[in-house]
């Protein structure tokens, strides 16, 4: 009886941290809405309207609902031992990922092989917090989405750097990062120990409400926050403000010869729920998520925009200006790292893509009869793609890439030979993006690389809004918006 009950507040505490985000991370971003303008205010309008769906649909609020991370706190009369526990967690994990549903991440870094069920070696990741003398679990469930661990960055500076180099890769973490973590979102930097100890730290204090207990510390805090934000890369890279909704600054004491310094990400979808289980297998909800009562209603924001019908040609691209506002109708395929790769190792697409968008994209998809439904279909993190695109595009013809957070220099060659452009869609929207496909015309390569890596094909109408964000004219808001920031920092930098 106590293992049903514990499974199915296991996966009501899944869904609620998939759906609903903390109240404290939508504070903050109801306070950056409406202290921003221009185009960062569209794009955390567009965030506060997908989690609005989020709540009231109870679905997922990002098509990557992440590797799960289950933190506990175990009491020793607690009546479920650790090792059955663990059991308990993947079993109700699997029932999650098919009924909730999310999307399936887990993935044989060998072969690329993925099981379906969100499991595999080392998943899912379960933490022992604390062992206490009581007789309850709590359980801390925390979706970590892959394009915020992406610019994760470790720094082993000399010891006679002290806070300066602290600083200095700090700010080269948050420069590199630009908008691949769907900025505004928590930053953490946690310093001394061990390697593996500063790690720990900074990914477990994404998640810590409030500043630091250490008055030094949470002064740090803020005035690094406030000179980050100053940097002006903005809500998804693209210029404005806030670019961190906060920063969260910690440290151990270390050896002499040692001062490891690690950044963490976490996107503006800061997922966490937590909940309580007594010994009699009663439990509660622990964690404050945002509900229905919570939401602020935010109206599309008009702007002029360009209507694009799929296929188009280069000549209709190169109308296209950086910093255009386009909705687009027709055919979208998804492909991401797998596709690409499978693309130039065949020499060809599985179907015709000239003219068509190539959209960066893993949704989160379930099977009802014959036909495929889209549950959400956000963009996923377009720079693991650099090296890839331009063969992509040669061999496709595809003229239109539909990502998030930019993508190399070097690609605005490619665009400017190929008459190309690169759309940006707001990081972690997958539910306003769904909205807009229509359909699923079919799926490709589903058996041998999974849903995530599959290419789907979507009908789509009035798909965005897209931004043109690196045009076939050699323009790049994130480049623009890159040169400003790195000057920027160089003043904050010498400020130690």
């Amino acid at each position: 009886m106590i293992k049903a009950k514990l499974k199915e507040a296991i996966k009501e505490g899944i869904r609620i941290a998939e759906t609903a985000l903390p109240k404290w991370i939508y504070d903050y971003l109801v306070e950056a809405y409406e202290n921003s303008e221009g185009r960062a205010k569209a794009q955390l309008g567009a965030i506060l309207r997908n989690i609005e769906l989020a709540v009231k649909e109870r679905k997922p609020m990002c098509q990557d609902t992440g590797l799960l991370v289950f933190s506990i706190k175990l009491g020793r009369d607690f009546p479920i031992s650790y090792r059955d526990l663990i059991g308990i967690i993947e079993e109700s994990l699997r029932e999650a990922t098919s009924e909730i549903p999310i999307r399936p991440n887990t993935m044989d870094p060998l072969t690329g092989f993925n099981p379906g069920d969100n499991t595999g070696k080392g998943m899912p990741i379960v933490e022992i917090e604390e062992i206490n003398e009581g007789d309850a679990l709590e359980i801390s469930i925390r979706p970590k989405g892959g394009g915020s661990e992406y610019p994760s960055k470790l720094c082993m500076i000399p010891p006679s750097m002290g806070l300066k180099g602290v600083k200095e890769c700090l700010f080269k973490a948050i420069l590199d990062a630009g908008g691949k973590p769907c900025p505004p979102g928590i930053v953490s930097v946690a310093f001394g120990g061990t390697v593996e100890e500063a790690v720990k730290l900074s990914k477990s204090n994404l998640y810590r409400k409030g500043k630091h207990l250490e008055e030094r510390i949470s002064k740090l805090e803020e005035k690094w926050k406030q000179e980050i934000n100053a940097l002006n890369i903005g809500p998804m890279g693209l210029g404005g403000t806030p670019t961190i909704l906060d920063l969260k600054i910690d440290y151990n004491y270390r050896h002499p010869a040692s001062y490891p310094v690690a950044v963490t990400f976490n996107c503006w979808a800061a997922r966490e729920s937590r909940i309580r289980i007594k010994r009699d297998g009663s439990w509660e909800v622990i964690s404050e998520n945002v509900t229905s009562k919570d939401l602020l209603h935010i109206e599309d924001i008009n702007v002029q925009a360009r209507e694009l019908k799929l296929p188009v040609d280069s000549n209709e691209v190169r109308k296209l200006k950086a910093g255009d506002v386009v909705y687009v109708t027709g055919t979208i395929v998804t492909a991401r790292d797998e596709a690409h790769k499978k693309i130039i190792e065949e020499g060809k697409p599985p179907i015709d893509l000239k003219g068509l968008a190539i959209y960066h994209c893993g949704p989160v998809v379930k099977k009802e009869g014959t036909e495929w439904k889209v549950i959400a279909a956000g963009p996923t993190t377009s720079a693991r793609m650099n090296e890839l695109e331009a063969k992509v595009l040669e061999i496709t013809g595809a003229k239109l890439v539909i990502g998030k957070g930019g993508m190399k220099r070097d690609l605005l060659d490619t665009f400017s030979r190929y008459g190309a452009a690169y759309l940006a869609f707001p990081g972690g929207a997958a539910l306003l993006a769904a909205k807009a496909i229509k359909r699923v015309k079919g799926v490709y390569w589903l058996e041998e690389l999974g849903i995530p890596e599959a290419m789907w094909v979507f009908e789509v109408e009035r798909f965005g809004p897209l931004i043109v964000a690196m045009d076939s004219h050699g323009n790049s808001l994130y480049e623009e918006v890159n040169k400003a920031a790195v000057e920027n920092a160089k003043r904050y930098l010498k400020e130690i």
